[in-house]
């Protein structure tokens, strides 16, 4: 299922820069890409916003050209209402603009919370179909989610490993590196460490953490020595997401992750302020 959406969407975007055959031609290449019904044109209700009313009518002579269903929604960026006024001082924020220029980017113009039933179904009376929609919608995504249980994002292994057995090699590298030779503290801490991990399934999270730590390492970004109870792991300081020894300070890692205390790692990284945001993007980009 697929939605054209908001003011900042193609279709949108070329229908306000006057390019009407271009903006249905996009819509009939979506409409054959997604398929008949699985594409829908997205109404939105913004008085405020004067280009929304514009837009709102093309899109219904579209949809009636091109036998593309309407749907009604709204540009949603906060629950409540009450809660524009965080909404623009979080813009303000990101912005870096002060409150009282005139020409800065704000979103006072209209209410952008998520609606009610009633009230969607008061300003769409003219369009009920787009109403209507919605409910279709709903009845074509087939969508379960358990709750109650921690969700990893995926972690490419090579060779299509197990995690786990992933997990276990690279910190057999990282001994050799660390370690002028292995003796049995060395590795009665590690299969200690290992199994909990397994036993707790969170091979995934040192997998994905050691990643983007060391990717940002690769790219000259500093980053933190390790803060915290993960400066007690052993499997952190083998995959260099520490550079802390635990076993020559003596720290326990039972402080980091405990099996008796049913709750995820908690690794706290620091990266410098200037470089930040190209890290968080990695993680973004590769893991959601």
């Amino acid at each position: 299922i697929a939605l054209s959406a908001c003011l900042q969407g193609k279709i949108p975007q070329l229908i306000m820069a006057k390019k009407l055959e271009e903006a249905k031609k996009t819509a009939q290449r979506y409409k054959e890409i997604f398929g008949k019904d699985n594409f829908y044109l997205e109404l939105q209700h913004h008085p405020g916003i004067k280009e929304q009313g514009q837009i709102n009518q093309v899109l219904k002579k579209f949809s009636k050209e091109l036998k593309i269903p309407l749907v009604a929604t709204n540009d949603v960026h906060y629950l409540k209402p009450e809660d524009a006024e965080a909404q623009d001082v979080l813009m303000l924020i990101n912005t870096g603009a002060r409150p009282d220029d005139p020409e800065r980017l704000t979103m006072k113009a209209s209410d952008f919370s998520l609606r009610k039933p009633e009230q969607m179904i008061k300003d769409f009376k003219d369009v009920p179909e787009a109403i209507e929609n919605t409910q279709k919608i709903v009845d074509s995504c087939n969508f379960e989610f358990k709750f109650g249980e921690i969700k990893l994002p995926h972690f490419n292994t090579p060779d299509d490993k197990a995690p786990d057995e992933y997990l276990e090699e690279l910190c057999s590298k990282g001994i050799k590196t660390k370690y002028d030779k292995e003796d049995k503290k060395i590795t009665d801490r590690l299969n200690h460490e290992l199994n909990i991990i397994k036993k707790m399934g969170f091979a995934s999270y040192f997998l994905i953490v050691q990643d983007f730590v060391n990717w940002a390492k690769e790219q000259r970004i500093i980053v933190g020595p390790g803060r915290g109870s993960v400066a007690g792991s052993l499997v952190s300081y083998l995959l260099n997401i520490t550079t802390v020894d635990p076993l020559k300070y003596n720290l326990l890692f039972e402080r980091f992750l405990n099996p008796a205390r049913v709750s995820p790692p908690d690794i706290d990284l620091d990266f410098t302020d200037r470089r930040r945001d190209e890290v968080i993007n990695y993680v973004s980009q590769k893991y959601g």
